[in-house]
């Protein structure tokens, strides 16, 4: 008994040690940083309370920069799911080259998110965007436009991008779930005369209720997080129109060098991550029940 529970505590300690060292360390760090006012150019590093957070409240650019990673993270992610789900629907269907229509729309999902990201900033250039030129020969527009420096169109373009890179994972997870459906039932609804939009509300979609759950959630955490699309593109310009919580922490920690500030902001960031996780918690261990 003794020589299994030491080998178990041999074989679980590494992990632990690595979880802690790489989780819990920077965990207690940050929050205890964001207790300071810690700056890199001044040299302050003292305790000062809940200031951070007081200051913090208080800046618009705390809630110009939520409203905007609330935004990023649900607006992109409700049009690649139906996008995504619209691909998995057709996916599914027996047509010639399948397979070769299936790798193909993994495509946006390959590609290294900074490729899409310069790919796109390189697309809607104002100087030689293809973007631009194609709505020009349309007639749609009259001059190039700044489509990235522009504060009421820079989310837009920042959303696209989002979503494109989003579409293939509703693609394949949904994919998966309408190959789980029992053709039988699906059958039987066709010969009950069931039309193929009451087939697609009163089955298709119950039936993929816990994958829709749990797909939709982790796509909005994984958006909460980005950085990765938004600062090769936009660098969370123009006047703030992009910044969300990743772009901020990032300007007040290695720009501003406000560490104590920027900890603060983590804090905040990390309990909204904490309440999606418990969400996607939820959905999971439903769908395991």
């Amino acid at each position: 008994m003794m020589r299994e529970r030491a080998f178990l505590i041999g074989t679980i300690f590494p992990a632990l040690a690595v979880i802690g060292f790489v989780v819990l360390y920077p965990l207690v760090r940050s929050v205890s940083f964001s207790l300071t006012n810690y700056n890199l150019i001044f040299g302050t590093h003292s305790f000062d309370g809940l200031q951070q957070f007081s200051s913090l409240f208080s800046d618009p650019t705390f809630y110009t920069a939520l409203l905007n990673t609330l935004l990023l993270s649900i607006g992109p992610m409700l049009a690649a799911f139906v996008l995504g789900f619209a691909q998995a629907l057709v996916l599914n269907q027996a047509i010639r080259a399948r397979s070769f229509f299936r790798g193909l729309a993994l495509l946006p999902w390959v590609i290294p998110q900074v490729v899409v990201a310069y790919l796109f900033r390189f697309m809607f250039n104002q100087s030689v965007g293809v973007v631009n030129v194609v709505l020009k020969g349309l007639g749609l527009i009259a001059h190039s436009l700044p489509w990235l420096a522009l504060p009421h169109s820079a989310p837009w373009v920042v959303g696209l991008i989002y979503a494109w890179n989003e579409v293939p994972f509703f693609m394949l997870m949904l994919l998966a779930g309408l190959q789980s459906l029992s053709g039988d039932v699906l059958e039987a609804a066709l010969v009950d005369g069931a039309t193929p939009v009451k087939q697609f509300f009163y089955i298709i979609v119950p039936g993929l209720r816990r994958i829709i759950t749990i797909s939709t959630v982790l796509i909005v955490i994984w958006n909460f997080n980005n950085f990765t699309l938004i600062w090769p593109t936009t660098h969370g310009g123009p006047v703030n129109a992009t910044t969300t919580f990743a772009v901020w922490v990032y300007v007040q920690a290695f720009e501003n060098f406000n560490i104590g500030y920027a900890a603060a902001i983590g804090v905040i960031w990390l309990i909204f991550l904490l309440v999606l996780t418990f969400f996607y918690l939820r959905a999971v261990s439903g769908s395991e029940q």
